[in-house]
């Protein structure tokens, strides 16, 4: 049996479908299971251990209309080449749909829900459940009547790589704007907890980090340093971005700030998860940019730091 996944972005929302590739390698041992991404989360898959084979396209931003269309067409005779049994189209939008709709697979299974007129391509269509998000992708294993583990990432453990024990990562950044919290609110924290060692990483604006109790891992780094760096930390504080998901899902307890987006539906999904919502009233806007003139970024801003100590404690002493 050959089975396809569809999910082409993004970072922590691919992360969040892996126990779909884990939950039908359990029940189809011998099948040979593929994904379909950009090219830049070819890394990640990479590291999800029921995977065979990854298809990739380049990001649609990063190339021409023309271009585009090439690369399309080349994938889309590669994926027929294949003769897949099953198609999963978990992204449900319009380039996703001619994928699943022109693979020639039996099953082309999507939602209901799919979006930019995907669901036309499909042969079979899902009920999407209530959030949070993950839930719609686990559906796909209901559907199929597979009992979904929704922690089993299938990502592997990496040994420590740090020259400290019992520290903190911090990832302050995020693609929007709106969703990070003010960068002095984190070197008050390490301020006031300096019995613990603090790691920052992420790429994003900079601002200086002088405290004895902190090191500094921002910028570019290899995925599997990221990976190792995360997967052996005490915990991890973020906003609502990819690493958080990626904390989440190597088990690593992890506190998440939720301002413009709803935790309820966005949350990362692990064992070990705390989020802090915004109770702005402004909250969720679901905006990249702060559109309140009158309080601008209100919603992370009123979380306050001793908020978020208190949670981090209760997050490391359980």
């Amino acid at each position: 049996m050959k089975i396809l996944i569809i999910k082409l972005s993004s970072f922590g929302d691919i992360i969040q479908c892996f126990p779909v590739a884990s939950g039908l390698a359990k029940k189809f041992p011998a099948a040979q299971i593929d994904w379909v991404a950009y090219e830049n989360y070819k890394e990640l898959l990479k590291y999800q251990q029921a995977i065979h084979h990854i298809h990739t396209l380049p990001h649609y931003a990063s190339t021409g209309i023309l271009s585009s269309i090439s690369c399309l067409t080349m994938l889309l005779y590669k994926i027929k080449e294949e003769d897949y049994d099953i198609v999963l189209d978990l992204q449900g939008l319009f380039r996703s749909g001619i994928i699943c709709g022109l693979s020639g697979a039996k099953r082309k299974i999507g939602s209901w829900n799919a979006r930019e007129g995907s669901i036309f391509f499909y042969k079979e269509r899902i009920m999407p459940p209530p959030p949070p998000a993950q839930e719609r992708y686990l559906e796909f294993l209901r559907y199929l009547e597979i009992e979904p583990d929704p922690y089993d990432f299938g990502l592997p453990v990496f040994p420590q790589i740090l020259n400290i024990k019992n520290y903190v990562v911090i990832h302050p950044y995020s693609r929007w704007r709106s969703k990070i919290w003010p960068w002095r609110n984190y070197l008050e924290l390490t301020v006031r907890l300096p019995q613990y060692q603090f790691v920052f990483i992420g790429i994003g604006p900079w601002f200086p980090i002088n405290a004895p109790n902190c090191l500094d891992y921002r910028g570019e780094i290899p995925l599997s340093m990221l990976m190792a760096i995360i997967g052996n930390a005490q915990a991890t504080i973020s906003g609502d971005s990819g690493p958080a998901h990626l904390s989440a899902a190597l088990g690593c307890p992890t506190l998440v700030l939720f301002g413009p987006t709803d935790a309820s539906e966005a949350r990362p999904i692990g064992k070990k998860v705390i989020v802090v919502q915004s109770e702005a009233s402004c909250s969720p806007c679901w905006h990249n940019i702060c559109l309140n003139k009158k309080y601008p970024m209100c919603c992370l801003s009123e979380i306050s730091v001793e908020k978020i100590i208190k949670k981090l404690m209760i997050l490391i002493e359980n």
